[in-house]
């Protein structure tokens, strides 16, 4: 077989070498940064001159020949001009087809065989070495991906992704990248540190070969004075930051840290309960060391009396193990504390609780006026940590905003939702903290101090 030697940008080496282990790669950033260009040489690379069968995917087959199969077949026909590649290959519109084997070597599959079609159209994919999933910011259901990677049996089987940075709401977001805010509503995108995971992050910044009339087109979008001025796009499409389209986010500071590291921080954990039958009964484990506050999630799903008691009984809680609870269901807090009588549980739940007889150390959480606003004043005065296992809780930071009022102008008040987690999670801050701290908070900030 042939060789070849690729010029590739500094920043796409690493597609070259990569990792013993790796089983998903992740291309991501804003427009101009080479993505496209870069992936199409290393797929007609990897398909021609390592034999790696290659199968480019995108959410409707009927859109693929626009887009990145025609970059892949641009950079075969530049590397088969002295005629070597049609040796062993045959070049067709559709893709490259393998003359020692009669199989298609690369070729096109779409999540669905077109817009009208709802259900995912991947049959007929196997031996795949190579899957190249081009926009996937168009793949809003996360099951449309799982179906099909859990369907690549083939060891060694790499998945490629490539898109312009999408929402934070997205699936995509959400498993391979921890968030850090730059500004009121747009994230920068840190990858997560996952076994097998590769990530490419780049902008226009990145990418010598622009025209200079783009790049200052780029630019102006974020030119105040330019006509081009559209500051969503510029941070966006151009920088690549993610987007919660939500302005007025509460918790801003809120670090990421892995679930095994939280799990051996050597400090007692604490708990925090929101009640809910319809909505999420919230349950949060909280580790506190000085002015640093770690929190991990450990229910969101709707729960009954019972039911909560009985989660208690298989996580082990004992007399010493407090749980801070939302004081406005008395009934509860006080079922939990003071617990069940044999006349009130099944046969089976007594054997297999007993603890359920015997109550929790529960302690009612601490309310009155101004307690919210207190509890995110005091929060906010704290190093705070999610565990980024923590799916919901994520999505709650992310999503909490402030009210506004008829003006549209922001309160110091919380709008209703995603608090499920959030509260519980003050609950345990104010119940340790104490009210004189956040007193003292509350003042440096009418002060204007900050420290």
């Amino acid at each position: 077989m042939i060789s070849a030697q690729i010029k590739r940008h500094p920043k796409f080496d690493i597609l070259y070498d990569l990792p013993q282990d790796t089983e998903v790669i992740v291309l991501i950033g804003g427009r101009g940064g080479m993505k496209t260009y870069e992936a199409s040489k290393f797929i007609a690379y990897s398909s021609t001159m390592k034999r790696k069968r290659t199968v480019v995917l995108r959410d409707e087959k009927e859109l693929i020949r626009e887009s990145i199969l025609a970059e892949i077949l641009t950079r075969y026909d530049t590397a088969d001009q002295a005629g070597l590649l049609s040796l062993f290959y045959k070049r067709l519109d559709t893709g490259i087809k393998d003359l020692k084997t009669g199989d298609m070597i690369v070729f096109t599959q779409g999540f669905r065989a077109s817009s009208k079609d709802k259900k995912a159209n991947l049959k007929g994919v196997s031996n795949i070495d190579l899957a190249v999933i081009e926009e996937a910011e168009d793949i809003r259901d996360v099951n449309k991906y799982n179906t099909f990677v859990d369907s690549l049996r083939k060891e060694g089987a790499l998945v490629m992704i490539i898109l312009n940075t999408p929402d934070i709401q997205h699936w995509i977001v959400k498993r391979f990248f921890n968030t850090e805010l730059v500004e009121d509503g747009y994230f920068r995108l840190i990858p997560k540190k996952l076994p097998g995971f590769v990530c490419i992050q780049t902008s226009f910044e990145d990418n010598p070969y622009l025209p200079t009339h783009i790049i200052r087109n780029y630019r102006d979008y974020g030119n105040k004075d330019s006509h081009l001025y559209n500051p969503h796009y510029y941070k966006t499409a151009i920088l690549g930051l993610a987007s919660s389209g939500r302005m007025g986010q509460i918790h801003k500071k809120v670090k990421p840290i892995k679930l095994q590291e939280y799990m051996d921080l050597p400090y007692k954990e604490l708990y925090g309960q929101d009640f809910g039958t319809a909505s999420p009964a919230g349950t949060v484990g909280v580790k506190i060391y000085k002015n640093t506050v770690w929190c991990r999630q450990i229910n969101y799903l709707p729960m009954s009396t019972l039911d909560l008691g009985k989660m208690y009984c298989q996580l082990k809680f004992g007399p010493k193990d407090k749980v801070v609870a939302d004081n406005a269901d008395k009934d509860a807090l006080e079922k939990l504390d003071n617990g069940w009588s044999l006349k009130e549980l099944s046969e089976d739940d007594a054997l297999k609780y007993p603890d359920l007889l015997k109550g929790f150390h529960m302690v009612p959480s601490k309310k009155g006026p101004g307690s919210v606003e207190y509890g995110i004043s005091l929060m906010d005065s704290l190093e705070l940590y999610a565990v980024e296992e923590s799916i919901d809780l994520w999505d709650e930071i992310n999503n909490r905003v402030y009210d506004q009022d008829k003006n549209l102008n922001y309160t110091n008040e919380p709008k209703p939702g995603w608090d499920h987690l959030m509260d519980p999670w003050m609950y345990v801050c104010v119940d340790h903290y104490g009210t004189e701290r956040g007193k003292k908070q509350n003042l440096k900030n009418k002060l204007g101090y900050f420290g």
